[in-house]
């Protein structure tokens, strides 16, 4: 068995895993042969260093088509397997209980209330995670745990993001973290939610499939930046406006 480190943009597919008439990143290299992703993203959220195991030899470029970019392979690994998601917010936050909120958030709870149940499934919710704000132009949110349940980063940020709005009190998540409830916090928007990577691996890289992925987003980051500047024209010219 090897591992193959990939890159994919969530927007192109309805998820991670295999389903029924539906587009998928799963689905789709199963086309080819036959392989198993290592962590499940839901539609809309892309990946920087996503694994899948199979028991084929493959090529990496023969594989790599639109949306998704086989880069690394390896056959060694350690586990456990560290996994890293970034969430990215707008600034316009209040930082200071955004950096309360995850620091409450940090460490090993039950997270039952922070998760989309799955009924086919005894689930473990008792997790360990670190939860690390960046702040910049934008807020960046790093989480990072061996294992996180569904939807569980999505709706942790959608609670971070009540309290930086000042929606919610940091006691109404320490009495979330403490009692089950029914009443869950829903899940904050796929598209700015990324995996970053998987650690525990020893991988060897492709340097042009890398260099190939680099391109793909460096003509995302272009298109993003132009658009980003008829925004704000577009805000200032109607803002000026005399009504």
């Amino acid at each position: 068995m090897i591992a193959v480190k990939l890159a994919y943009d969530g927007g192109k597919f309805f998820g991670s895993q295999i389903q029924k008439d539906k587009v998928t990143v799963e689905g789709e290299l199963n086309k080819f042969f036959e392989c198993r992703l290592l962590s499940r993203t839901d539609r809309g959220v892309s990946a920087l260093g996503n694994v899948l195991f199979t028991e084929e030899e493959i090529n990496l470029r023969r594989y790599s088509f639109d949306g998704i970019w086989l880069y690394g392979k390896s056959s060694s690994w350690k586990k456990p397997f560290k996994k890293k998601y970034s969430y990215f917010l707008s600034s316009d936050l209040d930082i200071d209980r955004i950096k309360e909120a995850c620091s409450l958030l940090s460490g090993k709870h039950d997270f039952y209330n922070f998760c989309k149940r799955d009924r086919t499934k005894k689930l473990d919710y008792i997790k360990e995670i670190e939860i690390n704000p960046y702040i910049g132009e934008c807020i960046r949110l790093d989480f990072t745990g061996e294992s996180f349940l569904w939807e569980m980063v999505r709706r942790l940020t959608n609670a971070i993001i009540s309290v930086g709005k000042g929606e919610m009190e940091i006691e109404d998540l320490k009495d979330m973290l403490k009692e089950r409830t029914e009443k869950k916090i829903p899940p904050a928007p796929p598209e700015y939610l990324l995996l970053v990577d998987i650690e525990g691996f020893e991988f060897t890289y492709d340097e042009y499939m890398l260099r190939k992925i680099e391109k793909y987003f460096e003509n995302m980051y272009r298109d993003a930046f132009l658009k980003k500047n008829i925004f704000s024209y577009s805000l200032n010219f109607l803002r000026g406006t005399d009504v």
